[in-house]
């Protein structure tokens, strides 16, 4: 993209830019629950739809006009972006779409979700991509500190046995869990666990030393473990099977003598052993290592497909409204008090019909092939793991950051130059 650097730079670009870094430090940094205790019920029942939108998305709306502006007439230049990336385009068409059909056939209440979860990865993406290459790779550095504090945080909850913020569910009751789980500053150990494994990789994309990025590793592990999500942590051990098939390849191609090769296990075999010592002598990961089977969680996610059995045909063609969602939830033992349908795909079949569900695949499967197409392969098994991991939860039919995080962490580390804009 053809910006001026420097003190040419116009003052919009760098108030855009301020925005859009705000935007990412309050989407990690400030939680429902903790938007609750400062009194905007973000997510609580009652409250005017402003309030509904998180302040991190309004940020993030904003550095994209300005940064549209600080190029030329806002409109051809957007016009000019979508034609650079139509796959954004499209996702974002498809999304706003989605919206306007789902408020048309039940009214706008409970679903400022979609304008938080599901059209901010593409805004956010394009907002980032009016910047230059060598600024846009400053934002990574700053994220993967935010996670790796939020991590410190995770396991001093998890030490302490108390957390920041109080974990509460929708409707603002506070939870007790039989298994005490981290909320550190995402506010819900689910989403902690899903941001954390999605941007893992991006670890190995950051020009910082081998000293510093192995024990942040280890710390992003270990909050892993404090967040409880068994999801996750089968994501992770995705990522140890393609890092190991990628040292045996190089360990066959000759590429390590062999004073590397024993000192690597050497260190490998302690490092493992000191985690493991950690691990045993904290209960970390307790939930996940004695639940690691059938249990209520993985029964109710499988229950949850007979609420098709109560859709009539035309409702499946035009979509449900909330409360017969949750009607038909309680038939087959679902409170969503305190629980959800854990499968984002069926809840949205459900709420959209198929007249919105369809633009809804489209749309994400657009911001997939763009994800994909814009990251190197330690990335595109982050988009594998993200989706994975995010399929067996509400996360899409929720009020998330997750993905508009992983989509702005990724393109910092995309391959290749982009066409610039005219």
């Amino acid at each position: 993209m053809n910006t001026m650097s420097g003190l040419q730079e116009p003052a919009l670009r760098r108030l855009a830019w301020a925005l859009l870094v705000g935007a990412v430090m309050l989407a990690m940094c400030l939680s429902a629950p903790a938007l609750a205790l400062l009194g905007i019920p973000y997510d609580l029942p009652l409250g005017p739809f402003p309030a509904k939108i998180h302040p991190a998305t309004y940020l993030l709306f904003a550095s994209y006009l300005l940064g549209l502006a600080s190029h030329g007439n806002p409109l051809a230049v957007a016009v000019a972006q979508f034609r650079c990336h139509p796959l954004l385009a499209l996702s974002l068409a498809c999304m706003v779409f989605v919206f306007a059909w789902t408020a048309a056939r039940h009214g706008p209440a409970g679903l400022a979700f979609i304008i938080d979860t599901l059209w901010t990865p593409a805004i956010g993406a394009l907002a980032l991509l009016l910047h230059a290459p060598q600024r846009q790779r400053r934002l990574l550095p700053l994220m993967m500190g935010l996670l790796a504090l939020n991590a410190v945080i995770a396991i001093g909850e998890f030490a302490l046995q108390q957390r920041l913020v109080p974990l509460s569910a929708s409707r603002g009751e506070v939870v007790a869990e039989a298994f005490f789980r981290s909320s550190a500053l995402l506010g819900h150990p689910l989403l902690n666990a899903l941001v954390t494994v999605a941007l893992l990789p991006a670890l190995s994309l950051l020009p910082w030393p081998a000293r510093w990025r192995w024990p942040l590793y280890a710390l992003l592990a270990l909050a892993l473990l404090s967040f409880g999500g068994r999801a996750t942590f089968v994501g992770a051990a995705f990522y140890l099977l393609l890092a190991g098939g990628g040292l045996l390849h190089r360990v066959a191609r000759g590429d390590y003598g062999y004073l590397q090769l024993t000192g690597g296990l050497l260190g490998a075999m302690l490092a493992c052993s000191l985690l493991a010592g950690i691990v045993a002598a904290s209960g970390l990961g307790e939930r996940i290592f004695s639940n690691f089977g059938w249990d209520h969680s993985a029964a109710t996610r499988w229950h949850a497909w007979e609420l098709l059995d109560y859709v009539r045909g035309s409702e499946l063609w035009i979509g449900i409204p909330v409360s017969r969602i949750d009607h038909l939830a309680q038939r087959i033992g679902i409170d969503p008090r305190y629980e959800a349908i854990e499968n984002f795909w069926l809840y949205l079949l459900l709420l959209f019909g198929a007249i919105g569900f369809v633009p809804f695949v489209i749309g994400i499967g657009a911001l997939a092939a763009h994800l994909w197409r814009s990251a190197g392969a330690a990335m595109r098994a982050a988009v594998i793991v993200y989706f994975f991991v995010a399929s067996g939860a509400n996360t899409l039919a929720s009020k998330s950051v997750s993905l508009w995080l992983l989509s702005v962490a990724l393109h910092p580390c995309r391959h290749g130059p982009r066409r610039a804009l005219p």
